[in-house]
């Protein structure tokens, strides 16, 4: 298992994925617990960009990406809650999410 470093993570979070220094705090924290299968494949991605096979409950990071719109970052806490919380995270990504879109 691959420990994650919360404090390494917040700079690359700011500089590379645009989020502010506070948001990269929370996201980094968010991060630092998953568990397997989804802290090795974070970690993978995160040092080689190459997108790994891991699949929580029939959902994998690209078809987080493709159906509801998410970023990797966000894909990977997603997995995690579906690891950890899988009846409730099934249910609302099942639902999806509003889009805003111009008259």
């Amino acid at each position: 298992m691959r420990v994650l470093d919360e404090q390494a993570l917040i700079p690359r979070l700011i500089e590379e994925f645009g989020y502010p220094p506070e948001g990269a705090k929370l996201v980094a924290s968010d991060l630092t617990p998953c568990a397997e299968p989804v802290a090795s494949a974070f970690a993978d991605w995160w040092e080689t960009g190459t997108m790994p096979s891991v699949e929580v409950e029939g959902y994998t990071v690209p078809r987080l990406l493709r159906e509801q719109a998410m970023h990797p970052v966000a894909a990977f806490l997603a997995l995690d809650w579906v690891r950890r919380e899988p009846a409730k995270a099934r249910r609302v990504l099942h639902k999806g999410h509003d889009a805003v879109r111009a008259p």
